[in-house]
């Protein structure tokens, strides 16, 4: 029976060192965009239809406009034409009217101002709620692991560092509107126009109805199982009329030899601005390259914020990162922050907001010590809350832990501060019968600018969830490891924080893999609804499990010979987080993917206006 992880150089932009540039990193870039081609696909099919509605001859003769008359003019009280051009004109006469009020306004203020004191404080205005048109769903799924050199001189002729049985797979699910049509979507390679895999076609027909022809309201999804990628890849959805599309994607990398052995799995993550990535190392042995993304139409430009743990890292060549459209950085941290054993990277871009991914791996002498794609934490915040840390058996732990080298292949709990004040921290460790003590009561205090490593080894075996609490805001991730035995090769994942779960969750179940969620409520009662997605598009029947305050809740969403493709999961009660673990039978493999945030934001956000 298997085993569970209970029993276990862009052109613009020159990087600060030649170093910091993957060998033979491939950056692509486009000027027209799937976007621009997709409109343009969709233009087409809307003039056909509407050409094929215009030519009847009913049509034709109501269009016609009576003799004597201009089609395009109406009279108006006012003896002036409803022309559209000339409407438009005294619109912008009006604006600057306006604007040259505001300046007149303004020269005044200034005028006045050698004799007026201005206002002492700024006033603020009561915010405003602006409406945000749905838009389309972009999902940036991270390139597969690489070596940084692969040459075959520098090692044991008898031990090749190159991988035969390497496999990089994703996995998308898009759900219809109501009446059962699919919204036009596609996985595209970053940066190529042609799609790599067509999900359904783009016509922006997609939510014009609520029903289906025949009246009844119907969901489905289009699934796909397995696409094999070779690169970054991007799963990009049409809106549903009014509503954001409800989509999400996997890429799962496996391995079993060479020295990137494991299993790394990451979230196919929507374009950021401002995130942090945590777990890094660049100790001798550890390799962490910084993956970029930039799948807007939009130029980013990308700094680099870096944080060991004796405080920030200044390093040549970290700001002003210059990533196109369409095209992909890769950074080795080394070059900025060399022999840091817990680095954490805030990445903060203007312009296109962007992906990013830390592909991290570990070889001990000629040992694999396993593989991980790095995945953002939640935002920094006073709580911070992270489940889905695998504990094996304590046995087969001391095993690996009693090596020489092996310290680090245990599990841990890094926390940064991102401010400048320090802060005291409050640890909690809940376990599936409650709470567990720490020694020293979880309670310890953290320099400003810092990460903090608190090690979790005297953790009984066992799935936990972390709950961290400070008087100034943090950012956390925890590490897990696992292996099999002294000598063999081991694996670790990083479990991010993560943020509270609501409504219409869609978390994709990777395949080939086995994979348990892991839910917890730190403080009262909570519950989950779980609707499986089958590999056909299917919706199955709802399935409600109660979390327990204090309590970690692990559930196998392939139970009872069950293989969903994903789930959708909604969260009623008081707050609640989850992940995903996932692993591979009784191999030391594991990897850990938070639940994606919900899909189906709010419509309208609050803008603060002020002087």
């Amino acid at each position: 029976m298997a085993d569970t992880p209970d029993n276990q150089p862009d052109e613009h932009s020159a990087p600060a060192d030649p170093q910091d540039a993957v060998p033979g990193k491939a950056k692509r870039g486009t000027r027209k965009g799937p976007r621009a081609a997709r409109a343009a696909k969709a233009e087409a099919a809307a003039a056909a239809k509407s050409s094929a509605a215009n030519s009847s001859p009913a049509t034709k003769k109501a269009a016609a406009p009576a003799a004597g008359t201009t089609a395009d003019a109406t009279p108006r009280p006012d003896s002036r034409e409803d022309n559209p051009a000339v409407g438009k004109k005294n619109g912008r006469l009006v604006g600057l009217a306006a604007g040259l009020g505001i300046l007149v306004l303004g020269t005044g203020g200034v005028v006045a101002g050698s004799v007026m004191q201005p206002p002492r404080a700024a006033a603020e205005l009561p915010p405003v709620s602006a409406a945000v048109p749905a838009g389309e769903y972009t999902g940036v799924c991270p390139e597969p692991l690489k070596l940084l050199d692969s040459s075959a001189e520098e090692v044991d002729p008898e031990f090749s560092p190159l991988s035969t049985t390497a496999e990089t797979r994703a996995r998308a699910v898009v759900l219809s509107d109501l009446g059962g049509t699919v919204p036009g979507s596609a996985l595209y390679e970053l940066g190529s126009d042609s799609p790599l895999r067509e999900i359904a076609e783009f016509t922006g027909e997609a939510g014009s109805t609520g029903r289906s022809e025949a009246g009844e309201t119907k969901v489905l999804a289009e699934v796909v199982p397995s696409q094999d990628i070779s690169a970054a890849t991007v799963l990009t959805v049409e809106p549903m009329g009014q509503q954001h599309p409800q989509a999400g994607a996997t890429m799962t990398y496996t391995a079993e030899d060479g020295d990137l052995r494991g299993l790394a799995a990451a979230n196919c993550m929507t374009p950021s601005n401002d995130f942090w990535l945590l777990g890094a190392s660049t100790t001798v042995g550890s390799s962490a390259v910084l993956n970029l993304y930039n799948a807007t139409e939009t130029a980013s430009t990308v700094d680099l914020k870096l944080v060991g743990a004796e405080g920030p890292i200044q390093a040549a060549g970290s700001r002003g990162l210059l990533i196109a459209p369409g095209e992909s950085k890769s950074i080795v941290l080394a070059g900025l922050a060399a022999n840091q054993e817990s680095l954490a990277v805030h990445v903060s871009s203007s312009g296109g907001p962007i992906v990013g991914t830390i592909q991290q791996s570990i070889l001990r002498e000629l040992t694999p010590g396993g593989v991980e794609l790095l995945q953002p934490s939640a935002g920094a915040g006073l709580s911070q809350v992270l489940t889905g840390i695998a504990v094996q058996d304590e046995k087969t732990a001391q095993q690996i832990r009693g090596q020489a080298g092996y310290e680090n292949a245990s599990p841990a709990l890094n926390v940064v501060v991102p401010g400048a004040s320090d802060a005291t921290v409050q640890v909690r460790v809940f376990g599936p019968k409650g709470q567990v003590a720490l020694p020293g009561g979880g309670v310890f205090n953290a320099a400003a600018g810092t990460v903090s490593a608190i090690p979790l080894d005297s953790l009984p075996q066992g799935t936990y969830s972390v709950e961290v609490t400070s008087d100034v805001s943090v950012v956390a991730s925890a590490r897990a490891s696992r292996g099999t035995g002294e000598g063999d090769p081991v694996d670790f994942g990083w479990a991010p924080s993560t943020d509270r779960l609501g409504s219409e969750h869609l978390a994709l179940v990777p395949g080939g893999v086995s994979s348990r969620f892991s839910f917890i409520a730190p403080e009262g009662n909570a519950k989950v609804s779980l609707t499986p997605i089958s590999a056909n598009g299917r919706l199955g029947t709802e399935r409600v499990v109660d979390v327990p305050g204090g309590s970690t809740v692990s559930l196998d969403p392939k139970a009872n010979g069950a293989d969903p493709a994903a789930l959708l999961i909604g969260a009623t009660g008081d707050p609640v987080y989850g992940s995903l673990v996932v692993f591979n039978g009784s191999s030391p493999n594991v990897s850990v993917l938070p639940v994606p945030p919900g899909t189906q934001g709010r419509q309208s956000v609050p803008v603060f206006l002020g002087y």
